[in-house]
């Protein structure tokens, strides 16, 4: 019987080791000769794509990405959202101000392969190859190509002889469990692609300075900006002043043309700037962990030198931090480099960081963190972004957020407003409470969108509100819940089980969940894949509760959204926060209990963690009368909404007319910005030649369907 017994187990099992299936991802390795011809604006080269299967499929053709076409005519998707958000600017530029790709002629194992534009997209291309690719096989694809540099309209192009060259070459679209991923350039929106391994040989005027991607393997031009570092240095040591022409002249370039020669192994992109006018700045900081060391530079031009004199230690801190909280930079270099940027204030790649113009150092800072992040959450993890994005912005912006407030721990939000103004208005918020505000401004008013939809689906307010907004709110919450060692530790080991490789949504869920064993449906299933609300509300205090020798305050609570996440309750004595204890979500209402004591009140989510859409009913009082109601604050014209008091907004008014003459009043208000379930606004006024009150009055109560 034991014999039969195991038999039949095995029998059980076989399905289901059938059934597994072994992670595998595509590998592209490239090589590319490319030279810039920076009198007309093109760059000619060409380009060895070794494509390696990795997958269980015979691939019979190749899908690849032209996105320098997306910059040919009106027709293309960027094109079409550019105009769709508002902006005209490549709409009404003229011919040569454009750009494409063109010279292609591809080649797949000595036999040439036919090409199939795609009909609704000329910036994607199918590549049929003339023979299968199985699986376990690679092949070796090569074209030369033409590339019209366009004047920078969103991330590759050209201000005068400042060059941005990125999503620039033939690039084949990731083919991945869910198949092939091709997608046009968009402006919002971005990118997802394969690993592999670059060797780029650059030609250009030997007067360039250039960043890029990877590792310089020419000596003599990396001594050639060691020297140009010092002489940076040396020049920062006093103030720069740059009049309008000096900054839009650009210096003849150098009929001598020197080749620059880059590495860079584990990148899925590759991307290079140049201009003859970079300062340069080069730097080192050593990993918190490992303590390998990682050469830094930054490079920028004089109008931009005041504020990036500093810049080369926000690189430095952004690599220390996002390595001790994420895992550790696994690349020998990071650069960040002032371009003429229009997609945004930075655009991230592989070991190298484009930003665009800023005017406070402050600004700068917090760009570059952000930017340089990416290296984790788009660069190392390369999340397919454009269908979720965010898994790259969101968790960055998260991250960004911890740096800025470890970095200026009492700094808030409200930091460059005139502090008595701030303690007036009440406006002490901590640095992340801008990411609420402008999460609740579209939730609030039931105008947001899920986190989880494709990128273009999202629009421009909400691209913000919910991608850059909501996403750092929520992970913001994940951590308080968690505690912030189980977080970290958590995301350390995600991030060595899946660095280099392509996590999705299901996969971080997945791992989360085992690790704190938590069912986390209320976080995955709810906060990002739909558009339910988190609302819970202190209602009133119960009765005293005996267990054992302990006694326990009964509070009833509600939850008034749709969102089943935990919370928190605090409870204060003297304004100070004496204990918090965190309770498990549920819907409807539910008696929970919190050790006696002697408090002045209760307040759920003390610290601002949880994106709740109503914060006006989170507090109780323990003592008094109108328990559930925060203290009343009149004041003046407006503030933002302010969760520990009750506000009623006045300012003074005057109008007049023939019979009541003159009418001075006041108005009377509680909402400016975010409405609230009863919105009201009142006009009382006193007409000066009739004697008689007069005025106007508006009660409004939204629906949401």
């Amino acid at each position: 019987m034991k014999e039969i017994f195991f038999f039949c187990l095995l029998l059980f099992s076989m399905p289901v080791f059938a059934q597994e299936k072994k992670y595998w991802q595509q590998e592209v390795d490239y090589t590319i000769r490319v030279k810039l011809d920076d009198v007309n604006n093109f760059l000619r080269g060409n380009i060895e794509i070794e494509y390696t299967n990795n997958s269980p499929d015979t691939l019979h053709y190749i899908m690849m990405h032209l996105w320098a076409n997306a910059y040919k005519n009106n027709y293309t998707a960027f094109a079409k959202q550019k105009l769709q958000n508002g902006s005209t600017d490549f709409y009404y530029s003229g011919e040569n101000d454009r750009g494409f790709i063109d010279s292609l002629n591809f080649v797949v194992m000595g036999l040439k392969a036919t090409t199939e534009i795609d009909s609704a997209n000329i910036d994607i291309a199918k590549i049929n190859l003339p023979i299968p690719l199985y699986p376990d096989k690679k092949i070796v694809i090569t074209t030369p190509f033409r590339i019209k540099i366009p004047k920078t309209f969103s991330r590759m192009g050209h201000i005068g002889q400042q060059y941005q060259i990125s999503q620039w070459y033939p690039k084949p679209a990731v083919y991945d469990r869910y198949g092939w991923h091709a997608m046009p350039y968009l402006d919002q929106g971005e990118f997802y692609s394969e690993f592999g391994k670059f060797d780029v040989e650059i030609t250009l005027p030997k007067n360039y300075v250039v960043a890029a991607t990877g590792v310089l393997q020419n000596k003599i031009e990396e001594e050639w900006l060691n020297k140009k570092s010092q002489a940076t240095i040396d020049k920062l040591s006093s103030p720069i002043y740059v009049n309008k022409s000096e900054r839009d002249s650009f210096p003849p370039s150098l009929p001598e043309t020197k080749t620059l020669h880059y590495l860079a192994e584990q990148v899925h992109d590759f991307a290079w700037f140049a201009d003859k006018k970079y300062n340069v700045v080069k730097g080192s900081v050593e990993l918190p962990y490992s303590k390998k060391e990682v050469t830094t530079w930054v490079m920028f031009t004089d109008d931009q030198a005041n504020v990036w004199r500093n810049a080369i230690h926000y690189v430095d801190s952004s690599i220390y931090y996002y390595s001790k909280w994420v895992g550790e930079y696994p690349y020998p270099q990071a650069t960040a480099v002032y371009g003429a940027l229009e997609a945004g204030g930075g655009m991230e790649y592989p070991m190298i960081t484009v930003i665009s113009g800023s005017s406070r150092t402050k600004d700068l800072e917090g760009v570059i963190a952000h930017e340089v992040g990416h290296n984790w959450f788009y660069g190392i993890l390369a999340f397919n972004e454009r269908e979720h994005p965010w898994m790259d912005e969101g968790i960055n912006s998260f991250y960004e957020n911890r740096y800025v407030e470890t970095r200026y721990p009492d700094e808030g939000f409200f930091a460059d407003i005139i502090p008595s103004i701030v303690k007036t208005l009440e406006l002490d918020y901590p640095h992340h409470y801008g990411n609420y505000l402008f999460y609740s401004f579209c939730a609030a008013p039931h105008n947001d969108q899920p986190m989880d939809i494709n990128a273009n689906q999202f629009t421009t307010t909400n691209y913000g509100s919910i991608v850059y907004a909501k996403t750092p709110e929520i992970f913001l919450y994940l951590q308080n819940f968690l505690g912030k060692e189980i977080y970290d530790s958590i995301m350390h080991e995600f991030f060595e089980e899946w660095k280099f490789k392509h996590p999705y949504p299901e996969d971080i869920k997945t791992f989360f969940e085992m690790k704190t064993k938590k069912e986390l449906d209320w976080f995955f299933n709810q906060l990002i894949e739909t558009t339910d609300h988190l609302d819970y509300k202190l209602k009133k205090e119960d009765v005293s509760l005996q267990i054992g020798n302990s006694t326990y305050d009964q509070l009833i609570v509600k939850n008034n959204g749709e969102v089943k996440g935990p919370y928190s309750i605090a409870a204060f004595k003297d304004k100070n926060k004496v204990r918090e204890i965190w309770y498990g979500g549920f819907n409807g209402k539910m008696k929970v209990t919190f050790p006696d004591g002697d408090y002045d009140y209760f307040k759920i989510d003390p610290d601002y963690s949880l994106p709740e859409i109503n914060r006006k009913n989170n507090f109780l009082k323990t003592r008094g009368v109108l328990k559930t109601m925060e203290p009343i604050r009149f004041q003046w014209l407006a503030s933002i909404d302010n969760p520990n008091r009750t506000q009623l907004f006045f300012t003074p008014l005057a109008g007049w007319n023939y019979y009541d003459g003159l009418t001075p009043g006041i108005a009377l208000y509680n909402s400016v910005i975010v409405p609230h379930k009863i919105n009201f606004i009142l006009l009382p006024q006193i007409g000066l030649h009739s004697g008689k009150f007069v005025g106007l009055g508006a009660v409004n109560v939204p629906f949401y369907l």
